[in-house]
C-alpha cells in the first residue's frame, strides 16, 4: 500500500460551484447535492458527525481517494442510512462523471452497487431481485471501466457476490474477485482492509464444507474468535495486547537502505536510521512497551540482517507510547545514548496514569519504565550533532500535544521527523493537554525544514499530512481554531459546534485535505473548547448543560423498568428500533443501562455488541481512541491478523 493524496479534479473551483449557508454564527460549505425534501428541519436524520462532513464534501465530485469514498460508505451502511447514500452517490455521477477518471467512476458505481446491495432488505419483496440485479450491472459498469489492478471494485464485487442468495448463482464469481485481491496484497488501499476478504473466503468455503480452507482464512482473518457485526472492520487492532493502526506488522522501507518504517508494533510507529558510515543504528522514539519494540527491531533484523547494535536514540516526545519501550534499547546496549527535550517532565507526570481501559496501552505496558524515563543528553535549544558521521539537527517545539516536542531533521536523507504535532486528537482524550494556538508555528518549522519525507509518530498521519498539505491545512485549522472560539464565547458547546458540521467553504477543490481536515475537525472543536469553559459546560437551547447533574447509567436503567415499565425483551425491540434507525450511540448508552439493570441477558448483549460495533466500524482510521473505547465496553478485541507481513521496498 503506498497510496498519496491524489491530485484535485479541479485545481481551482468556481465560485458558482461552491454552495454555503449560515451554521451558527458562520459561513460554512453545505452539500451541493442536498435535495429540497433535505433542506428542511421536518426531515430527520440520526445524527452522524462525521458522514454528514463526508456527504458535505463528496457531493462536490472532486475525490477519487477510495479512502474517502469508504469512510462515507461505511458511515452510510453504520448509520443505517444507505438510502440517502445511495441518492448522493447517484447524483455525483450524474452532476460530476465527465470530470471523474474512468477509475473514479467505477469507484462511485461500486459504492453505489454496495449500498444497494446493504439496503436490498429494505426493499419490498417482489421489487427485491430486480433491485439486485440492477446492481451487479452497476459492477459490471465498473468492471468495464476500470483499469485491471483496481482493487475497490473486485472488493465489491467479492463482498456482494459472496453474500447474495444461491440461486443468483454468483459464487464462483465471488471466489474469483476475493482471491484477486488476495494475490495482489499491493492493491490494499489501507493496512487491514482485505481482512473482510479473507473473512468473507473463510465462509464461502465454510458454506461448501472446506473445513481447512475455511480456518486457514479465518485465521488469517483475526475473526477466529468473534466475528463483528459491522462490515467494515479491519483497519485497526485491539486488544490484551494494546491498540495499534494496523491489524498486521509492517516494515516500509522510506529511503532505500537507510531509513526504516515499522507500523503495527504497539499503539505508536518506530523508526530506524543507518548511520551515513554505516557503522551505527538510530532509533527514533521507543515504541510502547519493551516487548512490542523488541518484536518491531527483530522483525527489521529478519529483513535486514546486516544493521549495526542501536547506538543513538532520538525521542520526538515524551508521551507514552513514544517511550515505553525505552528499557529494551538500554538492555541491549547499556550505553545507547538518549536525546530528548529537557522539558519533558510535566508530559510524562500528566499521562502517567492508571487507564480504565486496559485494551488502549496493553498488558505488557510498563509504568515504572515511564515513570523512570531520563535523558543522557537533554536538548533544550536547536542543537546540531554528528552520529556516525550523519549530521542531525534537533529543533524544539511546542508541539501540538506536548510542549516537550522535538523534530529532528536528517538534510541529507531529505527527511524530517515530526512525532505528533498535528495528532488529530490533541493528546491523549483523558487529560487537558495539547496546545492548539501552538500548532501553527510548529507546522512552519516542519516546513522550513523542506523535506521531501515528513514522517509522523502514526502512519495514517504521515498518509495524510505531508509537506504539501500542511502547507494547505494551516489556513483550514485556523479557520476552524477561530470560529470554534467565536462560537464558545457565545455559548455553543462542543457538541452544539460539531453538530452545525462545519466546513470552510475553501476546502473545495482541495480533495487531497479532506481525510487531514476530516480526522481533525471534532478534536480540534473539543480541545478549542476545553480550554475556554468551566466545569460546566453551556448549550444554545439552555436546557441541556454539561456538568449541571450526575445522571448515569443507574439512572437510565431505573428508568427503563421503574418508570416505563419495559420488560428487558421490551427494551431488546426497543434497542433493534434504535438501530434500525441508525442511532448507535444512543442505542450503546441505553444497552449498557439495560445490562446493568437487568443482567447479562443474550438478547440485551447482542444489541450491545451489534452498537458498539458500528461505532468502531465508523472509528476506525479516524480515531484510535474511540475505537478502543468502543472494543473495551464490550470486551471484544479486535483480533490482530499474525497470518500476514507486510514488507515495502523504498526509493
Amino acid at each position: 500500500m503506498n497510496i498519496q493524496s491524489p491530485p484535485s479534479v479541479l485545481d481551482e473551483a468556481p465560485s458558482a460551484h461552491v454552495k454555503t449557508a449560515k451554521r451558527g454564527r458562520t459561513l460554512s460549505l453545505v452539500p451541493q447535492l442536498l435535495p429540497a425534501n433535505r433542506q428542511t428541519e421536518a426531515y430527520s436524520r440520526s445524527f452522524h458527525s462525521t458522514l454528514f462532513l463526508f456527504e458535505t464534501l463528496l457531493s462536490y465530485g472532486q475525490t477519487e481517494d477510495p479512502r474517502v469514498v469508504l469512510q462515507a460508505l461505511n458511515g452510510y451502511i453504520n448509520a443505517r442510512q444507505q438510502a440517502e447514500g445511495i441518492e448522493l452517490f447517484e447524483g455525483v455521477l450524474a452532476k460530476h462523471r465527465g470530470n471523474l477518471s474512468a477509475d473514479g467512476v467505477a469507484l462511485y458505481l461500486s459504492g453505489l452497487a454496495i449500498l444497494r446491495a446493504t439496503h436490498a432488505d429494505r426493499i419490498p419483496l417482489l421489487k427485491r431481485i430486480g433491485w439486485v440485479t440492477e446492481s451487479f450491472a452497476m459492477l459490471d459498469q465498473a468492471f468495464e471501466l476500470a483499469s485491471d489492478d483496481n482493487p475497490i471494485v473486485h472488493w465489491a464485487a467479492g463482498m456482494i457476490y459472496s453474500q447474495v442468495p444461491p440461486f443468483f448463482f454468483k459464487k464462483k464469481r465471488a471466489y474469483k474477485h476475493l482471491h484477486w485481491l488476495v494475490d495482489h496484497p499491493e492493491t490494499e488501499p489501507v493496512y487491514g482492509f482485505y481482512r473482510e476478504v479473507f473473512h468473507a473466503l473463510a465462509k464461502l468455503y465454510r458454506s461448501d464444507g472446506n473445513s481447512t480452507e475455511a480456518q486457514k482464512f479465518f485465521k488469517k482473518s483475526g475473526y477466529e474468535a468473534y466475528q463483528p457485526k459491522a462490515l467494515l472492520m479491519g483497519w485497526f487492532t485491539n486488544g490484551p495486547q494494546g491498540t495499534a493502526m494496523t491489524p498486521e506488522p509492517v516494515l516500509e522501507e522510506v529511503v532505500r537502505g537507510r531509513v526504516f518504517a515499522l507500523f503495527g508494533f504497539g499503539f505508536s510507529d518506530i523508526y530506524f536510521v543507518l548511520s551515513d558510515n554505516g557503522r551505527e543504528l538510530i532509533a527514533i522514539d521507543a515504541g510502547t512497551t519493551a516487548p512490542s519494540l523488541k518484536a518491531a527491531h527483530e522483525f527489521l533484523l529478519e529483513h535486514y540482517p546486516g544493521l549495526p547494535q542501536v547506538s543513538t536514540v532520538i525521542v520526538t516526545h515524551s508521551h507514552w507510547d513514544h517511550i515505553g519501550g525505552i528499557e529494551y534499547f538500554k538492555q541491549l546496549n547499556p550505553a545507547v545514548a538518549i536525546y530528548g527535550r529537557d522539558n519533558f517532565r510535566p508530559v510524562v507526570d500528566r499521562v502517567l496514569r492508571e487507564h480504565s481501559y486496559t485494551y488502549f496501552r496493553g498488558n505488557d505496558f510498563d509504568h515504572g519504565a515511564v515513570e523512570n524515563y531520563a535523558l543522557t543528553e537533554p536538548v533544550s535549544q536547536k542543537t546540531e550533532i554528528l552520529i556516525g558521521d550523519s549530521r542531525i539537527v534537533l529543533i524544539p517545539v511546542t508541539g501540538g500535544e506536548t510542549e516537550d516536542a522535538l523534530l529532528i531533521h536528517f538534510p541529507a536523507l531529505d527527511t524530517v521527523f515530526v512525532g505528533d504535532i498535528v495528532m488529530p486528537w490533541y493528546g491523549e482524550p483523558w487529560v487537558n493537554e495539547g496546545f492548539i494556538d501552538d500548532a501553527l508555528a510548529t507546522i512552519e518549522a516542519v516546513l522550513a525544514c523542506d523535506a521531501r519525507h515528513v514522517l509522523h509518530g502514526h502512519h495514517p498521519l504521515t498518509m495524510m499530512f505531508g509537506t504539501d498539505n500542511l502547507k494547505a491545512f494551516r489556513r483550514h485549522y485556523s479557520w476552524l481554531v477561530e470560529t470554534t472560539k467565536d462560537h464558545a464565547a457565545h455559548g455553543f458547546s462542543t457538541k452544539d459546534i460539531i453538530r452545525l458540521n462545519l466546513v470552510p467553504p475553501d476546502l473545495v477543490g482541495q480533495p487531497e485535505l479532506y481525510l487531514p481536515y476530516s480526522a481533525s475537525r471534532d478534536s480540534i472543536i473539543a480541545r478549542t473548547v476545553s480550554k475556554m469553559a468551566g466545569i460546566w459546560r453551556e448549550d444554545r437551547t439552555g436546557q441541556s448543560p454539561g456538568g449541571l447533574d450526575v445522571i448515569t447509567s443507574a439512572e437510565h436503567g431505573r428508568m427503563l423498568e421503574i418508570y416505563l415499565g419495559l420488560s428487558s425483551s421490551q427494551v431488546a425491540g426497543v434497542l433493534k428500533r434504535m438501530l434500525a434507525h441508525g442511532d448507535n450511540e444512543l442505542a450503546l448508552q441505553f444497552a449498557v443501562a439495560a445490562e446493568q439493570r437487568y443482567g447479562a441477558k443474550t438478547d440485551l448483549i447482542s444489541l450491545k455488541e451489534e452498537a458498539a460495533d458500528r461505532l468502531r466500524s465508523t472509528a476506525q482510521y479516524l480515531d484510535p481512541f474511540k475505537f478502543t473505547a468502543y472494543s473495551e465496553i464490550i470486551h471484544r478485541p479486535q483480533q490482530p491478523m499474525p497470518e500476514n507481513t507486510r514488507s515495502r521496498k523504498g526509493a
